[in-house]
């Protein structure tokens, strides 16, 4: 089922990485950019608007001001906070409005298709099923969804790892050696081969061994898809 996703940014750079990473996720249909509430409810009448990505600073109106006045207007759309500001206050009242997730500028790949898994979870329970039941209720409630939650092996540091993945998702036609890697994201060849061994080990990656400078063997990695 194509999911309708409404875009609410002022910024146009934001707006378009938003949009692209839409699009790498896919069955998605996108709306916007809009920058005002009545521009958000008359996509919700007309289009019926499954999830609004709302930025907190807009310039009539905060976003988190829109949440509330949304939920007034018992519109019960869900919603990912997007803002440049991470103040508890402002959490604090995002989640009390309702908000499916928060995500902090600047935010990565990886992050971002994280806050949709846990959105889509969420919706492919609620509107699928007349009646829900424990097991539906505490899924909607975990957030790494339906997926077993990887522990990462000692050494290795979630954000770098963040840092690679969305490297070669970026550049998932190509194959790519650890030098090369290493060089595009300025990371160490030592430390990239742990990460690139533990994505072969998850099978994230698939490695292919072939002749370096000087007949020396080497490896080449490729995305999985």
């Amino acid at each position: 089922m194509m999911i309708k996703v409404l875009i609410v940014e002022d910024d146009p750079m934001v707006s378009l990485i938003n949009r692209r990473y839409l699009e790498k996720l896919g069955n998605i249909k996108i709306y916007g950019p809009v920058t005002t509430e009545e521009e958000i409810i008359t996509n919700l009448i007309n289009e019926e608007i499954d999830l609004v990505l709302l930025d907190i600073f807009l310039p009539k109106k905060s976003g988190l001001d829109i949440l509330k006045s949304l939920r007034d207007k018992k519109y019960l759309v869900d919603v990912i906070m997007i803002t440049a500001a991470n103040s508890v206050e402002e959490l604090k009242r995002a989640f009390a409005y309702g908000a499916t997730d928060y995500l902090v500028k600047p935010f990565e790949f990886p992050r971002f298709e994280e806050a949709f898994k846990k959105y889509k979870n969420k919706y492919e329970i609620l509107v699928n099923d007349k009646i829900v039941n424990q097991e539906d209720i505490d899924s909607i409630q975990n957030l790494k969804n339906r997926e077993k939650e990887l522990v990462l092996p000692k050494g290795l540091n979630q954000r770098t790892l963040d840092r690679i993945i969305m490297f070669l998702n970026e550049n998932s036609n190509e194959i790519w050696t650890l030098r090369e890697i290493a060089s595009k994201i300025n990371i160490s060849n030592v430390t990239v081969k742990k990460y690139m061994d533990y994505l072969e080990e998850i099978n994230k990656v698939e490695v292919k061994p072939t002749c370096g400078n000087v007949g020396r063997p080497e490896l080449k990695y490729i995305v999985r898809n």
